[in-house]
């Protein structure tokens, strides 16, 4: 992929959905930064944080599936889960690493 597609897309995002938290590009940055000197990534072993009414989208086979994060759970077509994994196991039809397939691991 070029560099100016690869802009576009980005400029589609952040059209769509909006910019990036400061926070979160700084850590984007630092590993594509990482990525440049060594040509790996690796992951600090932190437990996911993420906080309660954050909207998590995931396409899928064209479709568009959106799961907000509660304080203890997901709701997910008004339905409350415990686990990303019982979700994505529900859209897909297999076992899934539910931050995996949302994108958050």
């Amino acid at each position: 992929m070029t560099p100016n597609i690869f802009q576009k897309r980005i400029q589609a995002w952040e059209d769509e959905y909006g910019s990036l938290s400061p926070e979160i590009q700084h850590k984007i940055d630092k590993l594509v930064e990482q990525y440049d000197k060594t040509q790996r990534i690796e992951k600090d072993n932190k437990v996911l944080s993420i906080a309660d009414g954050t909207k998590l989208i995931r396409e899928f086979k064209g479709r568009r599936y959106s799961v907000t994060v509660l304080q203890n759970g997901y709701d997910y077509n008004g339905k409350k889960y415990k686990s990303l994994s019982a979700i994505a196991n529900e859209i897909t039809g297999m076992r899934w690493n539910g931050k995996k397939f949302f994108g958050v691991a």
